[in-house]
């Protein structure tokens, strides 16, 4: 019977052992694998599309954007390249190209399906904007802001502001 006992032990030790070496390599290979599948952010490449000018401002730089446009057509990375989509788009993008590079741009914007990118995010940036309002009616001259800013396109995030307290200069 004791024998018995410690082969039962050895055997629950040596699978809980076996269980959690599975359960690290199954984490680890499922991060890798969303790594692949998903990408980077956009701000992790050197050609994030936005510099600060001497004045701490944000501004958009056509050239880093023209830098990920043809990145993003010759490697795959969703995530990063819908991103650069999107920023395109608040930046009206398409006026300031070429007419070659309008044509990269189409190419870029048919492969990552910029359509819907514009359509997902107004949708989901109007559900915060009328949580703001609603913040706003709630609490009335009290002396309080709301702000909600679209930080993908920072020269003109301020997207809805209730209870304007700032005095106009």
């Amino acid at each position: 019977m004791q024998g018995l006992g410690s082969d039962i032990t050895i055997n629950v030790i040596a699978s809980i052992i076996a269980s959690g070496i599975l359960l690290g390599a199954g984490f680890l290979w499922g991060k890798y694998r969303e790594r692949q599948r998903f990408g980077k952010r956009l701000e992790e490449y050197d050609f994030y599309p936005y510099t600060v000018n001497r004045e701490n401002f944000p501004e958009f730089n056509l050239k880093d954007f023209r830098l990920g446009m043809h990145y993003f057509l010759k490697n795959v990375d969703p995530t990063a390249a819908r991103q650069l989509i999107f920023i395109g788009e608040q930046n009206n993008v398409r006026n300031q190209l070429e007419p070659a590079e309008q044509k990269v741009y189409q190419r870029l914007f048919a492969k990552y399906d910029g359509k819907r990118i514009a359509d997902d995010t107004s949708e989901y940036l109007e559900n915060f904007a009328k949580l703001v309002r609603l913040i706003g009616k709630s609490f009335p001259n009290i002396g309080i802001e709301i702000l909600l800013h679209d930080l993908s396109n920072p020269s003109h995030s301020l997207v809805v502001l209730e209870n304007n307290v700032t005095p106009i200069s």
